[in-house]
Parts: structure tokens; sequence; C-alpha cells
């Protein structure tokens, strides 16, 4: 169990004195109101953090080799396939949704699309 979760799990009603509800009776309910929102965000937090380390790493070019160079446009094509689909799944295939998450026009995104054959 990490420490974060062991911190959760042991939230008593004691530290939370100036928590306390108008309703004395409703405090245990509330106190595990308050755990499981704690719980939902520690494993919120946890999911961004394993994203954000896939996104780092799956942005590294593929070939860092001195003798045969990068393909600079090949790099950018994918981090931009990448990118734009990934927009798209937080967004729920919505375009112009996605075309402002990552701060384009809509017609510049749908140009990317139709470009890198995403359809």
């Amino acid at each position: 169990m990490s420490t974060a979760k062991a911190v959760v799990e042991s939230i008593s009603g004691r530290r939370l004195v100036g928590l306390r509800s108008r309703n004395e009776a409703a405090g245990p309910q509330r106190l595990e109101r308050i755990r499981e929102m704690a719980t939902v965000l520690l494993d919120e937090a946890a999911s961004l953090e394993r994203e954000t380390a896939l996104a780092e790493a799956s942005a590294a070019p593929n070939k860092l080799d001195l003798k045969s160079g990068i393909d600079f446009f090949e790099e950018v094509r994918r981090f931009e396939i990448r990118l734009i689909s990934r927009a798209l799944e937080l967004t729920g295939g919505n375009q112009a949704r996605a075309a402002r998450m990552l701060g384009l026009g809509t017609t510049t995104l749908n140009y990317k699309i139709k470009a890198y054959e995403m359809l």
C-alpha cells in the first residue's frame, strides 16, 4: 500500500474536528465519503503520472544516432499524429473540441487529419 493510501485510510474523526457537520450522526458517513473522494483523487493522480511518463517516453525520437541523424519531419509527423489522436480520444472524436484543446483552428486540425490520413 502506498504511503498516500495509508494516510487516507488513517483519516479519523479526531483528525477532522474542523470539518464536523451540524448533524453529528452524519459524521461516520461523511468521513467515509471523504475517504472515498481522497482515494479517487489519488487514483486519478497516479493515472496522470502514468500518462505523463508514457507521453514523455513516446515523444522521444526513435533514432538518436549522430552518424545517421534524425529525420526531423518524420519525428514531427509522428508526434503530431499521437497528439491529435489523444486529443480526439479525450473529446470523444469531436474535432471542434479537439482543435480548441490543441489551440488550433478546426480547419487546420481537419487539414492535418486528412494529410496524415488519420480517417
